[in-house]
C-alpha cells in the first residue's frame, strides 16, 4: 500500500544535519521520516551487537543529590547512582522495558542509534469509568506479543541483543511507545514493533504478572507530595468529569473492581483496542541512516496493515473546565514543606503555538519572585492549566489570613500590575530573540527521546512546523494576552496548599466557618484532606488590591548574547599565515601539516584552536595554569562548532568541612549565594546560560556554569563577586536557613537514596551524618555565617575546566579573575586533604538494617555492595566486562520472572577510586530478606552461566562492549562532564577509556569467570559484601531479626569508618597529564 501522500519539511534548524519526509498511509497513519547522514550504516554492520549502553568508566559518587531532600527514586545508574533524583510523571504513566535508566554518561550515545516512536490519540481520559488505568494497563500487554512474535519476551530480547532498549509512556490524550536500536537492526525491530498495532495477543497469562507490574508503578508514588496533589485535583474536579479519572491503574481498578462486578478484563482489553487503536489516530516517526526512500518503503510494507476506519482521535473541548473557582483545598505533605499552588484554567490553545501567549505570561510570573515556579503544566484538548508554585516558609504560611493564603494576594497584586501595564512588546521580543537563538544552534538529542518527542508533537503543531514549532514566536497577540489575563482572577484560582503541618491547618481553617467547609478522603492515595470555598470579602479584596511598591515588571535581559563566533575559526585563520611561512621556511613539509602536528602533537593542536579533532577518542584538556591557590584546565572546542562554553569550578578549603559546625555553615553559604543569584540565574538560564551549585563535603564546592559563550564570563565573575560580597539580611537569613534545615529534615525519606547514603557512610573517610549537621545548622546565626566565610575563603584552592568557545587566553584571564576575586589565597593544590574508601575485609558478609524515615513507606530497598578492589585499568575493564554480561539476566530474573519489585538494577561503582558492583531493588511487595536472599540466588546462579557460556557469546559481548565506549559525545557537554569527572577525583585519568579499551580486546572469557568468582561469587573468601536493608512499615519485624547464619550485623556504620583500615587514595599526577 503506497502512501497517499508525501512532503519534504525543509523548516529545521541549520545545525540540523538531517532530513526529513512527511508520509500518510492510505489507512490514514501519518509518518514522519528521518535520515541521519551520520548514522554509518556499514560501521553499524562490522560491530557486534550487545546489551544496551552504560559509561565508559563509574564515576565518582557525590555527594550533592543525597544531601538534596528532593523527591523521587534514584535514578539507578550503575555509573552516577546518586546523580540525579529523578523528576515525577504525575499522571504520565512510563512503562519501562529492560534497560530504562541504563544511560551512557559522559561517553554520547553509546551508538550513533536509530530509533522509532509511534503515539496513539488515546489516553486515560478515554478509560471506561468501570476500568479507570485501562489505557496504562493495555499499554503494558501490547509489550507481550503478536500473532507474528508470539513470544513475549521477543521484543525485548531482539532489542537486547542488538543494543537497543524500548519504553512508553501514558498520558491524558495520547499514549507513546519508543525503541532504539543498532542501526542495521532497525528493519527487524521495526518490524516487531509494528505488530504492537497490528495484531497483538494480550496474552491471558500474561495479565497477571502485568497487573503487578502497574500496580508496582503505583505503590512507588504513594508518598510522592507531587503525585497526592495530582491525584486530589483529578479527585476534586467536577463529578463526571473525565478529569476525575484514575489513570495510573491499580489492583483494585483493574482486578478487584472488575472482578465484583462480573467484567472479563481480558476482553474488556481488546474490546478497547479494537475501538480506539485505529491508524489514524497514530503518529510514527521513525529515524534510520537508510534514504529516506528506504524508510518510507518499510514504512509503507509494515504500517499499512494497521488497521484503521475509527476516524479522528477524540477530543474533549466540550467538556468545560474541570474545577469550580474560588476554592481551597489542604492536604498533608510527606515531606517536611508548605506548597501552595495557584492554578487558573485557560482555554485550550491548540494551533495558536506562535502566538506563545502562555510562555510570555508564564515568563514575567516567574520573574516576580524567588521562590516559584510558573507556566502551563498540563495542556488538553478540555484545558490549558497555567500553574504557579510558591515555597512558603513557616511566616509565610501563617501570614495574614493563614493557609498561605497571603502570597496568594500578593501573586494577585502582580497579576493586577500586569493588567494594568499591558502586554510588553519588548519582553515577547526577548523571548522570541533567545527562541530563535536556541533553534539557530541546536544541539542533538537522544535518539529515542527525539523521535518519541516529536511523535506526540504531530498532534500538536502542523507537520511542516514540527521541527521549528516549539521555537516559534512569530504573532504577537497582545488581545490574547491580554484575553487570558482577564481570567486570571480570584474568582476563577483553585489553591492547593500541601502542608506538613495539616492537622493545625485544617483546624483553623474548619474554625473559620468559611463556606462549603468540609473534610474529606482520597480513595485511591488513601490520604484526607479539606477544602472550603473562598469568602467572597477575602476574593473581592484581592481583586481590587493595588500593587505594592516592590512589585514591578521583569527588568529587561542583559546577557543576551550576540556575538556568535568561533573561537576556533579565529585561531584557525590566525595561524595559517604563520604555518604556511613556516612551510617556505622549512622546506618541504608532509601534507596538510602532519609534520607540524607530528611536533606539536594533539594537545598542543587543540589548545592552539588547530583543525576539528578526528578519531574515536577527543583529545584530553591541557593544564593551562598551575598557580599557588590555582590549577586550571583548558580545551579549545573545535568539534561540536557552538558558540558556548563550560565552566566547571571546584572550591576546597580544609575549613569548609573541618567540623559538623563547618559542614554547615558551608552549605548555608551556599544557599545564601543562590538566594542572593536568584534573579540573575533567572535571567541568565532565560538567555541560555545554566549556573549551578553542587556542595561536595570534604572535597569542596562545585560551581558549574555553561551556555553561550558570550556572556558567560560576566555571569562568572557576577557571582563569584556575589560570593566574596556575600552580606545576606537578617530576614534573607532566616527564610534560607529554614529553607535548609526543611532540606535536612527531608533527607531520606527515599528509600532508594536512604540505602546509598547509608552504604556511603559506612564507605567514605570522612562524611557527616546529615543529622549531625542539621543539629549545627540549628544554632547557627547570621553573625556565624559571616565570620565564617573569610575562614573559607583564606585556605581556598580553586580547581577548573574552561571547555570550549573560549581561547587559552580568555580561560586564563576568566580564572585569574575569579581567584583574585576570591582573596587569591595561595594554597597549592597538592596539599589537599584526599578523600579515601574503607576496605572491608576479604570474606565478610555485612548488614546494616534501617526502618524508613517516613513511618507511611510501605516500600523496602536492598543495595546489595560488592566491594572489589583499588581502580586499576586492568580491573575496571573486566569489572565492565561483567557489568555488561550481567545487567540484563539481573532485571530479567529478579524483575521479569520473580516479580521482585518494579524497580531492579544492578552496575558498577567507584568510591574515592574503589570499585565495586551493586545489585538494587525497591520492592513494596517483599522485605528485605527475601530480597536478599533472592540477590544472593541470582548472584549464584550466574556462576553457572558464566562456567557455561562460549567463547562465541563472550566475543559477541566483548565486542559489543568496545562499540559501545568507543562512540563519539552527541554534545560539548558530555566531554565536558567526562574531563570534569577525571578532575574532580584527582586521578587526572584522562585516557582512562582508550587504555580500558586496549584491555578489554586482551582479556578472555576465563579471567572475567575468575574476576566474578572472586569477589562476586557468594562463598568465595575473597568477596567483600556489605548489604544495606532500608525497611518498609509492613516488614518492621524484620529489624528485631536475628542476622543469617555468617552474616555479621553492622548496627552503626559510621563505626566502620573508625574500625576498618583504609584503601590507599587513588590521585593522579597532573602535571604528568599535561
Amino acid at each position: 500500500m503506497a502512501a497517499v501522500r508525501a512532503q519534504e519539511l525543509t523548516l529545521k534548524s541549520p545545525a540540523d544535519k538531517k532530513s526529513y519526509r512527511i508520509v500518510t498511509l492510505a489507512n490514514g497513519l501519518q509518518a514522519l521520516l528521518v535520515h541521519d547522514p551520520e548514522i554509518d550504516l556499514a560501521a553499524a554492520a562490522a560491530q557486534p551487537a550487545g546489551p544496551p549502553p552504560h559509561a565508559e568508566v563509574p564515576s565518582e559518587e557525590d555527594v550533592d543529590s543525597l544531601l538534596s531532600g528532593d523527591e523521587g527514586e534514584d535514578s539507578g545508574s550503575e555509573d552516577d547512582e546518586e546523580g540525579s533524583s529523578g523528576s515525577e510523571d504525575g499522571e504520565e504513566h512510563e512503562h519501562v522495558h529492560r534497560h530504562h535508566s541504563r544511560q551512557a554518561h559522559g561517553g554520547g550515545a553509546a551508538v550513533k542509534k536509530a530509533a522509532a516512536a509511534l503515539s496513539v490519540g488515546v489516553g486515560h481520559f478515554t478509560d471506561p469509568w468501570h476500568l479507570q488505568g485501562l489505557s496504562h494497563y493495555l499499554e503494558h500487554m501490547l509489550f507481550m506479543g503478536s500473532e507474528k512474535y508470539p513470544d513475549e519476551n521477543d521484543y525485548d530480547a531482539f532489542l537486547t541483543a542488538h543494543g537497543g532498549a524500548s519504553n512508553a509512556c501514558t498520558e491524558e490524550e495520547c499514549t507513546t511507545f519508543h525503541f532504539d536500536v543498532k542501526p542495521d537492526a532497525l528493519l527487524p525491530a521495526l518490524d516487531r514493533f509494528a505488530q504492537f498495532f497490528i495484531a497483538p495477543l494480550v496474552k491471558a497469562d500474561a495479565l497477571e504478572r502485568e497487573v503487578q507490574a502497574v500496580d508496582n508503578e503505583f505503590s512507588g508514588v504513594l508518598q510522592s507530595d507531587a503525585c497526592r496533589g495530582l491525584q486530589l485535583r483529578c479527585h476534586t474536579a467536577k463529578e463526571g468529569h473525565l478529569f476525575r479519572k484514575f489513570g495510573w491503574g491499580n489492583r483494585k481498578s483493574l482486578v478487584e473492581d472488575p472482578a465484583a462486578a462480573g467484567l472479563d478484563v481480558r476482553a474488556e482489553l481488546l474490546q478497547y483496542y479494537k475501538e480506539q487503536y485505529s491508524a489514524e489516530r497514530m503518529n510514527l516517526v521513525l529515524l534510520g541512516g537508510e534514504p529516506l526512500d528506504t524508510l518510507q518503503q518499510w514504512v509503507e510494507e509494515l504500517f499499512s496493515a494497521v488497521p484503521g476506519g475509527r476516524g479522528p482521535r477524540p477530543t474533549y473541548g466540550g467538556a468545560g473546565f474541570p474545577y469550580e473557582g474560588g476554592r481551597l483545598f489542604l492536604l498533608p505533605a510527606v515531606r517536611d514543606e508548605h506548597r501552595l499552588t495557584a492554578s487558573f484554567q485557560l482555554p485550550c490553545m491548540d494551533g495558536k503555538y506562535r502566538k506563545k501567549a502562555d510562555e510570555y505570561l508564564g515568563h514575567l510570573a516567574r520573574g516576580w519572585a524567588t521562590e516559584l515556579s510558573a507556566g502551563v503544566s498540563d495542556q488538553s484538548s478540555v484545558t490549558w492549566l497555567f500553574e504557579v508554585c510558591i515555597t512558603l516558609t513557616e511566616a509565610g504560611l501563617q501570614a495574614g489570613p493563614g493557609c498561605g493564603l497571603a502570597a496568594a494576594g500578593l501573586l494577585f497584586e502582580y497579576l493586577g500590575m500586569l493588567r494594568a501595564a499591558g502586554p510588553q512588546r519588548w519582553a515577547y521580543d526577548e523571548q522570541a530573540a533567545i527562541a530563535q537563538m536556541r533553534f539557530r544552534f541546536q544541539e542533538e538529542e537522544d535518539a529515542s527521546e527525539f523521535v518519541s518527542g516529536l511523535a506526540a508533537d504531530l498532534f500538536f503543531y502542523a507537520p511542516q512546523d514540527v521541527l521549528a514549532g516549539q521555537y516559534m514566536f512569530e504573532d504577537w497577540d497582545p488581545a490574547l494576552v491580554t484575553e487570558l489575563l482577564s481570567g486570571m482572577t480570584p474568582q476563577a484560582v483553585r489553591l492547593d496548599l500541601c502542608t506538613r503541618q495539616y492537622e493545625d491547618a485544617k483546624s483553623g481553617l474548619l474554625a473559620k466557618g468559611w463556606p462549603g467547609a468540609a473534610d474529606g478522603q482520597e480513595p485511591w492515595f488513601g490520604f484526607p484532606y479539606v477544602q472550603a470555598q473562598l469568602p467572597a470579602d477575602l476574593l473581592g479584596g484581592w481583586a481590587d488590591a493595588k500593587p505594592s511598591a516592590d512589585i514591578a515588571l521583569p527588568q529587561r535581559n542583559d546577557y543576551l548574547p550576540t556575538d556568535f563566533t568561533l573561537r576556533c575559526d579565529q585561531q584557525a585563520a590566525q595561524q595559517a599565515p604563520a604555518a604556511e611561512q613556516q612551510q617556505v621556511d622549512g622546506g618541504a613539509a608532509a601534507p596538510n601539516g602532519q609534520q607540524q602536528a607530528a611536533a606539536d602533537g594533539p594537545q598542543q593542536q587543540q589548545a592552539n584552536g588547530g583543525a576539528a579533532e578526528s578519531g574515536v577518542f577527543p583529545s584530553p584538556p591541557s593544564l593551562l595554569l598551575d598557580e599557588p591557590g590555582l590549577r586550571v584546565w583548558h580545551k579549545l572546542d573545535s568539534s561540536f562548532r557552538q558558540p558556548r562554553a563550560a565552566a566547571y569550578l571546584r572550591l576546597s578549603s580544609a575549613a569548609g568541612y573541618a567540623s559538623p559546625r563547618a559542614a554547615a555553615a558551608s552549605h548555608l553559604l551556599i544557599k545564601l549565594l543562590e538566594d542572593a543569584l536568584c534573579e540573575t540565574a533567572y535571567l541568565a538560564e532565560v538567555a541560555g546560560l545554566h549556573y549551578g551549585i553542587w556542595w561536595e563535603g570534604g572535597a569542596g564546592i562545585d560551581f558549574k556554569l555553561h551556555g553561550f559563550s558570550h556572556k558567560l564570563p560576566a555571569l562568572a565573575r557576577f557571582v563569584f563577586a556575589s560570593l566574596a560580597g556575600l552580606a545576606p539580611q537578617p530576614d534573607a537569613f532566616a527564610r534560607v536557613k529554614e529553607a535548609l534545615l526543611r532540606n535536612y529534615r527531608n533527607v531520606n525519606m527515599s528509600p532508594a537514596k536512604h540505602a546509598t547514603y547509608q552504604r556511603l557512610l559506612a564507605l567514605k573517610n570522612c562524611f557527616w551524618h546529615a543529622d549531625t549537621v542539621l543539629a549545627e545548622l540549628e544554632g547557627l546565626q547570621l553573625a556565624d555565617v559571616q565570620a565564617f566565610l573569610p575562614t573559607l575563603l583564606e585556605g581556598l584552592c580553586i580547581e577548573a575546566l574552561l571547555h570550549g568557545n573560549m581561547d587559552a587566553g580568555e580561560a586564563a584571564e576568566l580564572a585569574r579573575s575569579v581567584h583574585a576575586a576570591l582573596g587569591g589565597a595561595a594554597v597549592p593544590a597538592d596539599t589537599r586533604a584526599p578523600e579515601r574508601c574503607v576496605q572491608l575485609p576479604k570474606g565478610c558478609s555485612m548488614l546494616h538494617r534501617a526502618p524508613v524515615k517516613n513511618a507511611e513507606e510501605e516500600n523496602s530497598v536492598v543495595e546489595a555492595y560488592l566491594q572489589c578492589g583499588a581502580d586499576t585499568v586492568a580491573d575496571r575493564a573486566l569489572l565492565d566486562m561483567v557489568e555488561q554480561l550481567l545487567y540484563e539476566p539481573c532485571f530479567d530474573t529478579l524483575r521479569t520472572k520473580e516479580q521482585l519489585g518494579y524497580s531492579v538494577h544492578s552496575g558498577t561503582r567507584r568510591t574515592h577510586g574503589v570499585l565495586g558492583l551493586c545489585v538494587v531493588v525497591v520492592s513494596g511487595a517483599h522485605g528485605p530478606a527475601h530480597l536478599d536472599a533472592r540477590i544472593e540466588a541470582f548472584l549464584a546462579s550466574y556462576q553457572n552461566t558464566l562456567a557455561e557460556m562460549g567463547e562465541e557469546e563472550f566475543e559477541k559481548q566483548r565486542q559489543a562492549l568496545l562499540a559501545l565506549k568507543m562512540m563519539k559525545d552527541r554534545m560539548m557537554l558530555e566531554e565536558s562532564d567526562r574531563a570534569w569527572d577525571k578532575i574532580g577525583s584527582r586521578s587526572y585519568a584522562f585516557h582512562a577509556l582508550r587504555d580500558e579499551c586496549a584491555h578489554l580486546r586482551l582479556i578472555s572469557l576465563q579471567q572475567v569467570r575468575d574476576f566474578y568468582s572472586t569477589y562476586f561469587a557468594p562463598g568465595s573468601p575473597s568477596r567483600r559484601k556489605l548489604s544495606v536493608h532500608i525497611v518498609g512499615r509492613a516488614h518492621a519485624a524484620e529489624l528485631a531479626a536475628e542476622a543469617p547464619e555468617g552474616v555479621q550485623l553492622v548496627p552503626e556504620m559510621q563505626a566502620l569508618p573508625r574500625e576498618l583500615p583504609l584503601w590507599p587514595a587513588m590521585l593522579g599526577d597532573a602535571h604528568a597529564c599535561s
